[in-house]
């Protein structure tokens, strides 16, 4: 028996929270200020809520399982129907009971949530808490409170260091064995990075090398130098593969890591861990609990370990460790606010890190070059393996998207590996919120329930042309602020038509009424008390220089209007999201009519954005700018204002400002009405020549060829190169000229190097089969089979080709056609030059060479 010590109080930050079906407890694990990790056994009575009108068939219903009805001290979301609280002597028979319900058809509040997450929203625990009670050591972490009580954090501070091993493996390709893991050990400061590597010994390697025990490799070096860790790893070999499996196991819990990561994780290395575990009837017990429980992966089950969730789409699989939580580093770079080329390894790393993978290759030729280091050099082999380790730690921490994570988690109340997910995050802050109010969440929809969302932001009609001298103003937030200025807001929206009023608010006070007809209580409502909250930190954070923390609450304002339009969430509605959109139409339109009246030209206006003709010179200044725009901001912000305050009697938090200024600002056409005379603009595509404050220009560009990933560089440098010139001034002549000399340049092969197109794959190839878009085709010349991705290829005589193959000469004509034809066209059209000097797509070399008067001397 271990000593219990004496009670005390600790700070720390909750990992994971689970039931043990077989105790009857909750667990609860994480780590303490002091950097102990901790575990807290919690006995709490499981149970959710019926409605009062269902108490009579539901006992019928569970006659025969023990339980027992409660009066609750909630009230139900409508404020119409009183709840009863049945509770449960046993997590199984809750889970029992909710089965029988449900396929009864009687509603409850909770009953699909999970005991642990309404036991943390009933004691309003998110992420960091306060621990009393006495403790013990544990065998699988430091310390162990056997019946402690929690508490929400106090206003001090609470600083925790949490520990992350990055984990990678390297497979044989062909029988799917595990070569290699390597595990890449820090902390959620990012200052050491150590660890080690297990390889499998080549076959018909030098065995004699290994020691007795199968476990080191004894004539090398046991060292593993990295250069992006500030530590040594340990490279360690192994005759077998289930040597190797056991000793990571016993890897992962002799370092006791509060987090598992790795790129592509979930979809790769963890599952193959776990098939090989159980492959080699290895329990996968790399979690915090003496009990693990079942691993599914793919319909396959292990007796004990992890749990592991897999389905279709990118964020479906996820796993389940008991008391650690598993976040894969590719998802959280994809949910962040940085966008990449793509999304492998060795792109994100190279452009967050300066460095990369140790072998480069892609598709075969990288299977290759694996299986020649394994053979050859398995030292190199396993560095390889470990650098991918250590990479995810570094894009982690220069980037800052770790404390992103868990600073969301921690606001949200969501474990780690939901932090970046809306619903969830949603569903979680607003139910807590509720239940401060005493006031139950109201039942998840039927499966029958639909939420059409809500129409996109208004886009005002694009004019398009080249304009001089035009300003952006932007209404800051302008969702978020609608829903503070005009109460929109669920519980306000259900309880609007409510008689009994609140005896703080005055019975006669109309609901507030939107445009597309949904009404809200003047009562105040749970999101603008949010969404004011989230303000005030923002702008705190703003102020400290904190942008991290800055874009947590901007982002997870900005998903508010998201989730209210969807029927994933328990609380969308289809008049919920209309309310928002049709009113921030009515503001975008109304400023649009106020800048007209006074004399400004709106050229184009998008969801919150507004961009207006200053009729200001070329001599202007970005000082010019600022104050004269600055000025008519306050001006139509004093118009809204006393507009919303004479038509709804409530406080506007609208905000229009100007936000940048263009000395050349382009809409370009439709495709297909470049010659129509009184053509239509592109919606969400423009370009500007932006002024900086200190009275330098750049090319900037929203939503066309140049910031599209789907483009050739080709395209991209081509746009960029062309706006340029036109924008500093050049003429039409210079402009053809510039042209054919690109076309020169392409059909004599100097271009080739920016010819390649590079596509993502959202499902494998194989599943492709009413239509093969160039990609796939591409995919399935390398081979691609159950496996998505970026792929890049190349336009040929034979059609597309896998870039990092040996292909049919360029098909030059195409690129002509595709990637500068376009970019031509809308440009030229734009700035009101005639577009009949470039042929049309399909008219072949021949046209070009015709219209260039024969300057174009050479075969494409």
């Amino acid at each position: 028996m271990h000593r219990v010590t004496s009670l005390d109080e600790f700070r720390g930050f909750l990992v994971h929270t689970w039931a043990d079906l077989r105790r009857d407890r909750l667990f609860l694990t994480g780590r303490l200020e002091d950097g102990r990790s901790f575990a807290a056994a919690q006995n709490w009575r499981p149970g959710f809520h019926i409605y009062e009108h269902d108490c009579a068939r539901c006992a019928v219903l569970l006659s025969s399982i023990k339980h027992e009805v409660q009066p609750s001290p909630l009230e139900s979301f409508s404020g119409r129907e009183k709840l009863c609280h049945l509770c449960f002597f046993r997590y199984g028979d809750r889970i029992a009971a909710a089965r029988i319900l449900e396929q009864a058809g009687i509603p409850s509040p909770d009953m699909d949530a999970r005991p642990p997450d309404l036991f943390l929203a009933e004691k309003y625990i998110r992420g960091f808490l306060r621990i009393r009670g006495a403790f013990r050591p544990g065998r699988l972490v430091d310390m162990v409170f056997p019946d402690a009580e929690l508490l929400p954090p106090d206003e001090r501070p609470i600083r925790v260091v949490l520990q992350i091993a990055s984990i990678d493996i390297e497979t044989d390709t062909k029988d799917q064995s595990i070569r290699a893991v390597a595990i890449a050990q820090t902390d959620s400061d990012f200052q050491n990075t150590a660890g080690l590597v297990r390889v499998l010994f080549p076959p018909g390697g030098e065995k004699g090398a290994v020691t007795q025990n199968g476990t080191h490799y004894g004539t090398h070096s046991d060292t593993l130098a990295e250069p992006t860790a500030g530590q040594p790893g340990r490279l360690i070999f192994h005759h077998d593969e289930a040597t190797l499996l056991r000793a990571f196991v016993a890897d992962i819990q002799g370092m006791d890591p509060d987090v598992l990561t790795g790129w592509n994780f979930l979809d790769f290395d963890f599952p193959r861990l776990a098939e090989r575990c159980e492959h080699h009837g290895i329990p996968f017990a790399i979690g915090r609990s003496a009990r693990g429980t079942s691993l599914q992966v793919a319909g396959t089950s292990n007796q004990e370990g992890a749990k592991f969730f897999s389905g279709e789409g990118r964020r479906s699989a996820a796993a389940l460790v008991p008391g650690r939580q598993v976040i894969d580093a590719l998802r959280i770079v994809r949910s962040g606010p940085r966008r990449f080329p793509d999304y492998t390894l060795e792109t994100v790393s190279q452009a967050v890190l300066g460095e990369g993978k140790i072998v480069t290759a892609s598709g075969k030729d990288k299977i290759a070059e694996l299986d020649r280091l394994y053979a050859d050099d398995p030292e190199t082999f396993g560095k390889y393996c470990f650098k991918d380790a250590a990479l995810v730690p570094g894009i982690l921490a220069k980037t800052g998207l770790f404390r992103l994570t868990r600073e969301r988690a921690a606001l949200t109340g969501v474990s780690l590996d939901k932090a970046w997910t809306s619903v969830v995050s949603f569903e979680r802050i607003y139910g807590m919120e509720l239940r401060r109010r005493f006031i139950a969440p109201p039942p998840p929809p039927p499966p029958e329930h639909q939420v059409s969302g809500a129409v996109g932001g208004t886009v005002l009609e694009p004019m398009p042309g080249l304009f001089n001298n035009v300003a952006v103003f932007d209404f800051r937030s302008l969702y978020p602020t609608i829903m503070r200025t005009f109460n929109v807001d669920p519980l306000a929206h259900e309880r609007s038509a409510l008689k009994e009023s609140p005896a703080d608010s005055a019975p006669s006070s109309p609901p507030i009424r939107a445009p597309n007809g949904a009404e809200f209580s003047r009562q105040p409502g749970i999101l603008p008390e949010l969404i004011a909250e989230y303000f005030a930190a923002r702008r705190k954070a703003l102020d400290a220089g904190d942008e991290n923390a800055a874009f947590v609450y901007k982002i997870l304002m900005n998903s508010f209007y998201g989730v209210l339009g969807t029927s994933a969430c328990r609380y969308g509605r289809t008049e919920l999201a209309g309310s928002i959109t049709t009113f921030a139409r009515k503001w975008l339109l109304l400023s649009q009519d106020w800048f007209t009246e006074k004399g400004y030209q709106v050229l184009y206006g998008d969801t919150d954005s507004l961009f207006v003709e200053t009729g200001l010179g070329d001599g202007a200044s970005y000082t010019n700018f600022a104050e004269t725009c600055g000025a008519l901001a306050t001006e139509l912000n004093s118009f809204l204002t006393e507009q919303i305050e004479s038509e709804y009697q409530v406080e506007s938090f609208l905000e229009l400002r100007f936000e940048k200024a263009y000395r050349r600002f382009l809409i370009p056409p439709l495709r297909g009405f470049h010659d129509e005379g009184a053509a239509r603009g592109r919606a969400k595509g423009y370009a500007g020549y932006l002024l900086d404050s200190g009275g330098g220009v750049s090319v900037e560009v929203k939503g066309m060829e140049a910031v599209r990933s789907d483009a050739t560089p080709l395209a991209r440098r081509v746009q960029m190169e062309l706006l340029e010139l036109v924008f500093s001034g050049k003429d039409e002549t210079a402009f053809r000229e510039r042209v054919f000399g690109i076309l020169r340049e392409l059909g004599s092969g100097n271009l080739d190097g920016e010819l390649v197109y590079r596509k993502r794959l959202s499902r494998p190839p194989e599943t492709y089969t009413s239509s093969t878009p160039p990609q796939v085709k591409a995919a399935r010349a390398l081979g691609w089979k159950g496996r998505r991705g970026t792929v890049e290829f190349v336009w040929t005589t034979d059609g597309p080709e896998p870039a990092s193959m040996p292909h049919a000469p360029y098909d030059y004509d195409h690129y002509t056609d595709s990637q500068v034809l376009p970019v031509v066209l809308s440009i030229a059209a734009a700035a009101g030059w005639d577009t009949e000097q470039f042929p049309r797509k399909g008219r072949g070399r021949q046209a070009w060479v015709d219209l260039a008067g024969g300057q174009l001397e050479f075969e494409f």
